[in-house]
């Protein structure tokens, strides 16, 4: 037996609460599985009580914790302790590319890829079990092996977590969520309450007088007499001057006479409870099976056969159907279609939409779709050098070559020369230059079961790093890099703390809760005592106008900001009373959270980028002259580029 490869993850976050393996997506992947239903959310069913497998996926009931997943690729059966584990399911597991990773229930693969030796038809086994105290989450072992011939179903072969949960006792549908959210507070559970809560008037209707007077006791106005209701129906039991919630609350179907929709909603509810995780796994035994036989489900499934009926009935109102032979699954219902009017949006009214003419190409160039350096030589676009991360967030032209923020820590450098190599430390998606383009200044960030953060300073010249010391909050954001001082603010909220640092001296609190720094001239923008204060380069403090989120122009002479349908920019002067307006032409994305955000190419000089008909269009409004040119990408930019941002001159 040999072990092909490995990939973990000691601090892989669910999104959730599902850990999600998928097949790296490669261009030449092998055709889909020939059953349909073993796609990914082809049905309506959950993770399972374990994990589930299908074409291409792995999903694993994981809860919201950091969890620790290692994967293993072996060329025959690997051995286990069952003894180490807690819970253990072996499944059916196709593969298309023969590439595993780690990936998001809602998103895309992460970095990083386990090499399965092959593509097909695989057995994988999902081993399971708490993490050490003190920490949390579960730790994983995933392990993968080919299989030749018939995979065979779906097996559970160790428990120690129930399959089967208790039912619903069915007591938010009677009582109400005002009712049960008294019940929640009177436990002890969340944020304190004053005394006089008890007395404030209950929220929401009172529940049904025919349903109180059952319990003995009349509709409650107050939390104080909803308390009484919930004792009165098992949910609370006295404890001292408190209460505590009841160890297994009583069936409100066994202690009312409901009406008959209300008892049929009780009922399905208790069934969804019971039985929902595990028909996950039924489902997946009737996917790979397609039909799979049912007299051997409590073996397989290790549930006592008493529950078999149960779950086989509530599986069958979802996500099986009985068959002759057997039960296939059922594909995902389709979404209801919405019956809600949509009502028509009023444009503002426009002036004249600008006329743009031909421009010159981007002055730095820009970043590929798929991770190529184009830049503009005489002889038109070259590709300087491929960034190979997934994710591209930011790019600036730089003193020694085109510096890319990406997915995958440290960023990348490509030199002038066209070789590419890593930062020498990680500045964070959203690193900050200096105008020279000599310096980059961002911050580091773990998020994980112990998280921190860490500014630092990158010489890009003598390739020296300066750092400060990590802190255990993730609070710190650099702004700007400014005559070799670098600017940050210590939380995210108003109010909070800022700091400048030049390396080799301690960090130095400022007065203003700082929002930016132009790294030209210094200019900033800071809060103080709720208003926006913007100093010029000459000094002067000058209160900004309220109701729109103004940013400082290179220079920091001029504020601007933006509305996004129909796109327009304000500009306000320092020493100007009111900002001007000026129409944008139609298409330019104003949003400024985006790689594609708007950008300076010179101090006067604003881009925009305009996706038009497959294409990319970047759109320059020359502030002096107030006209518009544009030019627009060659196909090898590829799908969704955008631009390097290009040192900023200083103003003549």
């Amino acid at each position: 037996m040999t072990l092909l490869g490995v990939l973990e993850d000691d601090e892989y976050l669910p999104d959730h609460g599902v850990l999600v393996i998928r097949d790296r997506h490669v261009s030449d992947a092998a055709e889909p599985w020939g059953n349909e239903l073993l796609g990914e959310l082809a049905t309506d069913a959950l993770s399972g009580t374990i994990a589930t497998a299908g074409d291409g996926w792995v999903h694993g009931r994981a809860g919201d914790p950091y969890q620790a997943v290692r994967l293993e690729a072996h060329d025959e059966p690997p051995p286990v302790v069952l003894a180490e584990w807690e819970d253990v399911v072996e499944t059916p597991f196709h593969s298309r590319s023969g590439r595993l990773a780690f990936a998001s229930l809602t998103g895309g693969e992460y970095e990083g890829t386990l090499d399965l030796g092959r593509r097909g038809l695989f057995r994988a086994r999902v081993a399971r079990r708490a993490a050490a105290a003190g920490e949390e989450g579960d730790v994983w072992l995933l392990q993968f092996w080919p299989c030749d011939g018939d995979p065979g179903l779906p097996r559970w072969v160790k428990r120690t977590r129930p399959a089967v949960d208790a039912p619903d006792p069915g007591w938010q549908l009677v009582l109400g969520y005002p009712v049960m959210e008294v019940a929640y507070f009177a436990a002890g559970y969340g944020p304190p309450r004053p005394e006089s809560w008890l007395d404030e008037p209950l929220r929401g209707d009172p529940p049904d007088a025919a349903i109180c007077a059952q319990l003995g006791v009349t509709p409650p106005q107050s939390p104080r007499e909803a308390i009484e209701l919930l004792v009165a129906a098992g949910v609370l039991v006295p404890d001292g001057t408190r209460h505590r919630p009841a160890e297994r609350a009583p069936s409100a179907a066994d202690r009312l006479d409901l009406p008959g929709r209300l008892a049929t909603q009780v009922e399905q509810a208790a069934a969804h409870a019971r039985y929902a995780w595990v028909a996950a796994d039924l489902t997946l035994v009737a996917a790979w099976g397609h039909p799979a036989a049912v007299d051997d489900l409590a073996e397989r499934l290790l549930i006592p056969a008493g529950d078999v009926p149960g779950l086989l009935a509530y599986a069958a109102t979802r996500y099986v159907e009985p068959v002759d032979g057997g039960i296939v699954a059922r594909p995902r219902r389709p979404l209801p279609s919405s019956s809600v009017p949509v009502a028509a949006v009023r444009r503002p009214v426009r002036a004249a939409n600008p006329v743009t003419f031909a421009g010159a190409p981007p002055r730095a160039g820009v970043i590929g779709g798929n991770g190529d350096v184009v830049v503009w030589r005489l002889d038109g676009p070259v590709v300087l050098g491929h960034v190979p991360d997934q994710y591209r967030y930011r790019a600036y032209e730089t003193r020694t070559g085109i510096a890319v923020a990406t997915s995958s820590g440290p960023g990348v450098l490509v030199r002038w020369d066209g070789t590419v190599e890593r930062l020498p430390v990680d500045l964070g998606t959203h690193p900050v230059r200096s105008a020279d383009g000599r310096f980059l200044a961002g911050t580091e960030l773990h998020v994980g079961r112990r998280s921190w953060d860490r500014p630092h300073l990158l010489d890009l010249v003598t390739g020296e790093v300066a750092s400060l010391p990590p802190a255990d909050e993730l609070t710190r954001q650099v702004l700007g890099v400014h005559d070799g001082t670098v600017y940050y603010r210590q939380g995210f909220h108003a109010g909070s703390r800022a700091f400048r640092w030049r390396p080799g001296t301690d960090p130095e609190p400022l007065t203003a809760d700082l929002q930016q720094v132009d790294p030209l001239s210094g200019a900033t923008l800071a809060t103080d005592g709720g208003q926006t204060i913007w100093r010029t380069p000459d000094g002067d403090r000058i209160a900004v106008p309220a109701g729109r989120r103004y940013e400082l122009a290179p220079g920091g002479r001029q504020l601007y900001a933006f509305r996004y349908d129909p796109p327009s920019a304000w500009l306000l002067d320092a020493g100007a009373g009111e900002p001007q307006e000026q129409p944008l032409p139609e298409g330019c994305d104003t949003s400024t959270a985006i790689p594609a955000a708007p950008f300076w190419e010179t101090p006067s000089t604003l881009v925009f980028h305009h996706e038009r008909g497959g294409g990319t269009r970047l759109v320059r409004w020359h502030l002096r002259a107030n006209d518009f040119d544009h030019f627009d990408l060659p196909a090898l930019t590829g799908y969704r580029p955008f631009a390097i941002r290009p040192i900023l001159r200083a103003p003549e």
